[in-house]
């Protein structure tokens, strides 16, 4: 077999060059796979490397099956005795093999996340800490962190990493935990690779040992490795010198889990002599996708330069839309794919929608739904299957409902108030015997004996929304009740009191979830609690296209798993400031460049065509936030980008208009004709001001307004102001009015406005 058939120059290149140090910068689409796997073959059947002395790591166990069997189907079962596993699967078999050179016993456990919680359990139960009001897993979570630190690694005082917020010692949970482990004979996943690394720098026999089984060492997916991961490798590598990582620092998207794009940045520093090959075609996509994934990532400092060169030609450029509101966005996503399955002769599982966060799946599920357009969710569930959309509507089910079992029993300890199963059982048992509700034993306190605190606490919070939802919705909006529910019930604090990155965006979910319910209520004035479990229930039941199209489903992601996926359409949404980049990361230099990594990975994604959209507003129970478009979308060159313009695509329908029981109907979704295409080049305007050109007028003065400049107005917030300017025509009429030293901009059909006279 011609190894080397089918490869490129550089991939021949890399193929070949066997001793000494390399480095591989793998651009997206550039066949890098291939490229390690025929190196492995030229290793065995060209240089007559023995498969057993070479050392190969990547990061999934997918990824590593799938090397191992593309290495066999090259050189035969010899290729199975090649070392390819993950970082942690090699760490297991170093410290099994050679731990009891640092006096490590082999039989060592494994401890996943369960078994450490399990411990923390223990420890807080015996230093007298409430383990249901401070939750183990939270506490695991800091250890994790801490322990992925460098300075741990190195010994360093670990007081500046130690959250301040817990209201005991951290420092002595962290002690007796590490004690904990060490009397079971147990390591977690950080232990695995920390003690891998203890071993190497404390056992010149075991790493002389190592040396001498493995001389050629690949690491893949450079770019994300950690501190210890980058420390293995060099000590593992550092007799031989014959290294090769393979990976793109413009990929660098994990630092959140402790990869450090230094680790690649600084490989010529780390290894002397190094050599550095850049696989430069890309054959996955077109010219103008690449031209515009270049164009953004250029802006980072922190990166190596490459010369991307698409093999499949110019293909389409990129095109972005500016739709009006969230709604209009998705609306222009779902009529896109339509009109590209009939054009185009497409499948839904040629598209794929990318996200920053999982929240933003909320819209684009609902007009999926209405068109009957199958749908995944990858690497999370369904919008309204989240545990804590669950959790808030069985609270709104049990207060309309209390012989709701069902929805008591999962409330009744969400959050955690120190109900256990025990006194469950109890409220069970003698509801049957005197044939009466659970609800009715807890609110009438018919539990004799010892009965926790928090069972009182929960009648009280009960007794109390039941209380405030007789006011709606006369003097109380639906929205604003459930928003009570997240506050009274201690939801949204349990939440931000755990402060990891799944909380917070469990509290993204439920403020997504409250702005659903401020949408359904602007359709129906008048909802009650009850019609609104009545009719999200009816909503969330409807049969899910993807249970009949379950092989040809339109994709749903956050842009972090898209990671190594590829499709033909990619449409990456929300692409505004403080969406994409995220709010949390445009203060740091560091975020930013991450960001701007991230925003490289969805648009390399694409295969043949690319969708960015943004919106001019974004809506939700707190009010109207008005956007700015992402500062990526102004990095790429206005020759590179089409322009979309969506007019008023969504608008909130009058009682007369026809719409479902859940309130998304077809008069709320129209685009009507066409959006307004044109080529920024054509148009001849520089990339920030290419929209601008689709706009009315700034000047432009409604006659449809309700409103007159200088017309005094009363506004519930600011109170009494002055119209100065009204621009914008349809449903984009704007008002920008004074009060007094501030002026603010309003969408006149969102905003209740009182005249003066």
């Amino acid at each position: 077999m011609d190894l080397l058939k089918n490869l490129n120059n550089n991939q021949k290149e890399a193929v070949l060059h066997t001793e000494g140090p390399l480095l591989i910068l793998a651009g997206a689409g550039s066949g890098k796979t291939r490229v390690i796997t025929h190196r492995i073959a030229h290793l065995i059947n060209d240089k007559n490397v023995k498969p057993y002395n070479i050392f190969a790591v990547t990061f999934t166990n997918k990824a590593a099956e799938e090397m191992k069997n593309r290495v066999m189907s090259i050189v035969g079962p010899a290729g199975n005795s090649v070392f390819i596993k993950t970082f942690h699967s090699a760490a297991v078999y170093i410290l099994r093999r050679f731990g009891e050179h640092i006096g490590l016993s082999s039989n060592f456990t494994i401890y996943d996340s369960k078994d450490q919680e399990d411990v923390i359990k223990r420890i807080l139960i015996s230093m007298k800490i409430d383990h249901k009001k401070i939750k183990p897993s939270t506490i695991a979570s800091k250890i994790s962190e801490i322990k992925d630190k460098e300075g741990y690694l190195e010994g360093m005082d670990l007081s500046h990493f130690v959250p301040d917020y817990f209201a005991f010692d951290f420092m002595e949970v962290f002690e007796k935990y590490e004690e904990g482990l060490k009397n079971n004979n147990a390591m977690d996943f950080n232990d695995l690779l920390i003690k891998t690394v203890h071993l190497l720098r404390r056992s010149e026999t075991a790493l002389s040992d190592m040396q001498y089984m493995w001389r050629y060492f690949m690491i893949d997916e450079y770019q994300d490795t950690n501190y210890s991961q980058y420390l293995i490798a060099k000590y593992l590598a550092s007799h031989s010198k014959n290294i090769c990582v393979v990976g793109d620092d413009d990929q660098s998207i994990y630092s959140w889990r402790g990869a450090d794009i230094r680790n690649i940045l600084n490989f010529e520093k780390d290894y002397e002599r190094a050599r550095i090959i850049t696989l430069e075609e890309n054959y996955r996509s077109t010219k103008g996708i690449l031209d515009a994934a270049h164009a953004v990532i250029q802006n980072n400092s922190q990166r190596k330069n490459k010369n991307i060169i698409a093999f499949r030609g110019d293909g389409e450029h990129v095109k972005w839309c500016q739709a009006n509101n969230e709604y209009g966005e998705a609306d222009f996503v779902a009529n896109t794919i339509l009109s590209l399955k009939n054009r185009e002769n497409l499948s839904n599982r040629d598209f794929a929608v990318f996200y920053r966060t999982n929240a933003q799946s909320r819209i684009f599920e609902d007009v999926m739904r209405r068109e009957g357009l199958p749908y995944r969710i990858i690497g999370g569930q369904k919008f309204y299957d989240r545990k804590e959309i669950k959790d808030i509507i069985a609270y709104l089910k049990f207060l309309t409902n209390n012989s709701d079992t069902v929805s008591l029993f999962r409330i009744v300890n969400t959050p955690v108030r120190g109900i256990g199963n025990a006194t469950q059982d109890k409220v069970t048992e003698l509801a049957r015997s005197m044939g009466i509700n659970e609800w009715k034993v807890i609110d009438d306190e018919l539990i004799t004996g010892r009965i926790p605190k928090g069972l009182y606490d929960f009648k009280q919070i009960i007794n109390s929304l039941q209380k405030e939802m007789k006011n709606i919705p006369a003097g109380l909006k639906l929205s604003e009740f459930v928003k009570s529910i997240t506050d009274k019930s201690g939801y949204r604090k349990s939440l931000n009191e755990d402060n990891s990155l799944e909380s917070n965006a469990r509290i993204d979910n439920i403020d997504e979830f409250i702005n659903s319910i401020y949408e359904y209520e602007q359709m129906n004035p008048d909802a009650t609690p009850e019609q609104f479990i009545q009719d999200i229930s009816l909503y969330t039941s409807e049969q899910n296209p993807e249970e009949e199209h379950k092989d040809n489903c339109i994709t749903l992601m956050t842009i972090h798993n898209a990671k190594g996926l590829e499709f033909p359409v990619v449409f990456l949404t929300g692409m505004e400031e403080n969406t994409f980049p995220h709010k949390l990361c445009v203060d740091s230099e560091d975020a930013l460049e991450e960001e701007r990594r991230l925003c490289y990975v969805g648009i390399t994604r694409a295969m043949d065509q690319i969708y960015l959209t943004s919106t001019e507003i974004r809506r939700s129970f707190a009010g109207i936030d008005y956007k700015q478009p992402s500062r990526f979308i102004s990095e790429i060159p206005a020759e590179l980008i089409d322009v979309k313009h969506q007019q008023s695509t969504h608008h909130i329908p009058e009682r007369s208009e026809s719409y479902n029981s859940f309130g998304y109907g077809k008069s709320s979704f129209s685009t009507g004709t066409g959006y307004n295409l044109k080529r920024a080049s054509e148009l001849n305007v520089n990339k920030k001001s290419a929209v601008s050109e689709s706009r009315p007028s700034q000047s432009q003065t409604d006659s449809s307004s309700t409103f007159e400049v200088n017309e005094r107005v009363m506004h519930p917030k600011f109170g009494t102001g002055r119209v100065v300017k009204i621009e914008g025509t349809g449903d984009n009429v704007k008002l920008t009015i004074s009060f007094g030293i501030t002026k603010k901009v309003f969408m006149e059909k969102y905003t209740p406005l009182e005249k003066l006279n």
